[in-house]
């Protein structure tokens, strides 16, 4: 796939990638990187504005070569909507899925089996109707559910049904439960477990609510473990396995396990900004519980906590992510370096 060009529209109906959530954080550098790499990529798209802001980025990122973006075809269609992907897919060869809603809000349980499981499903169905060469999916270490008594989680874990887990976690299993069934229907998967992606330039999404949050002093901090990894990592690592002949595997892609509260201070130091100070204890996360609760049952406010999430936050596993850097011969970044570069970029913006 690398090496090959754009020469003429039959060549693009050839060779075209699909990049599902393109025009989200991880989405929007990875189509980047494929038009580095002059390959035809078309992208899915549900709002006009955000388009925008890609070609921002690719501006941004990329200003001597406003040709890149003209290498993406745009097409606005929703992962439920088959009729319109069944026609995007009679054009597309292999397939990166990085589409998907991220909450762990109790209230967007509904949404969230919407778009990770039926959308993925919607996805899957089509890869196989029109013999997709690859499937590679982004999913998230929250799938992966393994047993609480577990200190480091790596890919031979697997889902513990008795264990308390987030709406977002069901989720996203459910939707790896889609990619492993088009495996066994003959279709080439591979599912990649990043931790918290850190990266620059969408600040008001994932992670980079989290950055901000934190330049503008963050003074409590969950008692937990957080697992991270850089953006411009996953991107690499997506299209090495694209490209590779790997199938039919997972991948976790974590470069380090933290403390919460030492990765807020450290971004926090990075940004002369306040550091944490006050702990968001188990009793106290179990007293906002109740008062969420109250809140709800009075019609005053949405459900947004859950037991599962407190678990999460206090959680003291590990992920090693360790089995990518066998397979590829991979090195993630320095996490020091991913702290300053997210300075610059922060800086940059506003």
């Amino acid at each position: 796939m690398g090496n090959q060009k754009s020469k003429s529209k039959k060549c693009t109906l050839v060779i075209m990638i699909l990049i599902t959530g393109g025009t989200g954080m991880v989405g929007a550098h990875l189509l980047l990187a494929c038009a580095k790499r002059n390959l035809p990529t078309l992208a899915i798209f549900r709002s006009k504005k955000n388009i925008e802001k890609v070609s921002a980025l690719f501006k941004l990122l990329a200003p001597g070569n406003p040709e890149y973006f003209n290498l993406i075809e745009w097409q606005k269609a929703d992962l439920n909507d088959i009729v319109k992907l069944d026609k995007i897919f009679k054009k597309i060869k292999f397939v990166y899925h990085c589409a998907a809603k991220v909450s762990y809000a109790q209230y967007h349980s509904e949404k969230l089996i919407k778009t990770n499981i039926e959308g993925t499903a919607n996805t899957i169905n089509l890869a196989l109707k029109h013999n997709i060469k690859k499937f590679v999916f982004v999913s998230s270490i929250a799938s992966l559910g393994a047993e609480s008594s577990i200190s480091i989680v790596n890919e031979d874990h697997s889902w513990n049904s008795n264990e308390l887990h987030t709406p977002y976690a069901y989720s996203k299993y459910g939707a790896e439960l889609e990619v492993w069934r088009g495996a066994q229907e003959g279709l080439n998967v591979v599912i990649v477990n990043p931790g918290v992606i850190l990266g620059s330039h969408f600040w008001e999404r994932s992670s980079g609510i989290l950055i901000k949050k934190i330049s503008k002093g963050m003074l409590f901090y969950p008692t937990g473990n957080i697992a991270i990894v850089a953006l411009e990592d996953v991107v690499k690592i997506l299209i090495e396995l694209m490209e590779s002949s790997i199938k039919n595997e997972r991948f976790i892609l974590v470069s380090k396990n933290l403390k919460y509260k030492n990765l807020i201070e450290k971004i926090a130091i990075e940004l002369n900004s306040k550091k944490p100070f006050f702990a968001l204890s188990k009793p106290l996360l179990h007293l906002l519980l109740i008062i969420d609760k109250i809140g709800y049952a009075l019609g005053l406010k949405k459900n947004f906590f859950n037991r599962a999430t407190i678990k999460s936050l206090c959680s003291k596993q590990q992920y090693d992510g360790t089995k990518i850097e066998r397979i590829l011969n991979f090195n993630y970044q320095d996490t020091e370096l991913t702290f300053k570069k997210i300075k610059e970029d922060l800086k940059a913006s506003f």
